[in-house]
């Protein structure tokens, strides 16, 4: 016969102890309560035999009181007041403190969130009003085309950007209006191709969590380059996970991003990646040569 582990011993015994306790209890209460039958009935045969007036009633109540207390504590006391009832409101403050804080938390998170992407958004704002400005003198045309683009992408992304999340396929859209506004200033030194595949298109994503990557490729990797190059935005389905990649063709900048994503656009997007996803995705940053690849892993969560 296999011996039983301790821990299942030290259990059984303290089962055992609780409900011979119990027994006790239960035996005390009956024995209490016969005495009380006994005494009390001999004390009415003595009142009577001894006429004058009653005072065995007196007796009989107080202890009467007394039983019904002893009554209600081995059997309501252990619903109401017992180790069971303790049990119970301890759990129910406990969930309701636990409730409190996952509240809290969560709040705290989407504060945290709403923080990091207002941090990123007027990046992405001043830099585009101030190519309109260079432009204006220049090339008049291309500055009002590159505003007629900026106006729509704010227009486009102002509900998206407010929101908690969206899906892959509002991001991608943004992306392309973002890209049209760089190839503006930038002309056919840049390229891109953006590739989403239907099937991941409603693909939750939380809003402007590529962009930075995008604008990290153009800023450190392409736009110094003095032929520019070609930007890859693509997202690839696994089994249980989604790959986001941007790859770029530039001069590169992972020495810049290894030392823990240096880089504002980076790092803003580890964090929101620890906090949207509690340590189930990743970022990784590898030199493409030419170029560099950035790589986001996330859950596949199709709604």
């Amino acid at each position: 016969m296999t011996a039983r582990p301790a821990v299942l011993d030290a259990a059984y015994d303290a089962a055992l102890a609780h409900a011979r306790k119990q027994v006790q209890e239960i035996r005390g209460f009956y024995t209490h309560a016969g005495i009380y039958v006994l005494v009390i009935t001999g004390l009415w045969v003595l009142n009577a035999l001894t006429g004058g007036e009653w005072w065995v009633q007196w007796p009989m109540v107080g202890w009467g009181i007394g039983v019904a207390c002893h009554g209600f504590s081995v059997f309501a006391g252990r619903t109401f007041f017992g180790p069971e009832w303790e049990a119970r409101k301890v759990a129910e403050l406990m969930a309701r403190e636990n409730l409190r804080l996952v509240t809290t938390e969560k709040e705290l998170m989407h504060a945290q969130l709403r923080l990091l992407q207002a941090q990123i958004e007027p990046h992405f704002l001043f830099n585009t009003l101030a190519n309109v400005q260079s432009l204006i003198a220049r090339q008049p045309r291309e500055a009002t085309a590159m505003l007629d683009h900026f106006i729509t992408y704010l227009r486009e992304s102002l509900a998206a950007s407010r929101a908690q999340t969206g899906t892959l396929a509002q991001e991608f859209a943004l992306l392309r209006h973002y890209l049209e506004l760089i190839q503006i200033r930038m002309g056919p030194r840049l390229a891109f191709e953006l590739d989403l595949p239907p099937d991941l298109a409603h693909q939750p994503l939380a809003p402007m969590l590529l962009q930075p990557l995008v604008e990290n490729a153009i800023r450190h990797g392409l736009e110094p380059k003095v032929e520019g190059g070609r930007l890859t935005v693509q997202a690839r389905r696994g089994d249980t996970q989604v790959h986001l990649t941007v790859a770029d063709d530039g001069l590169g900048f992972g020495i810049h991003a290894d030392s823990a994503g240096t880089g504002l656009g980076l790092a803003h997007t580890r964090e929101r990646l620890a906090m949207l996803y509690d340590g189930r995705a990743t970022l990784s940053v590898t030199d493409a040569q030419p170029g560099t690849r950035v790589t986001m892993t996330l859950p596949l969560t199709t709604a």
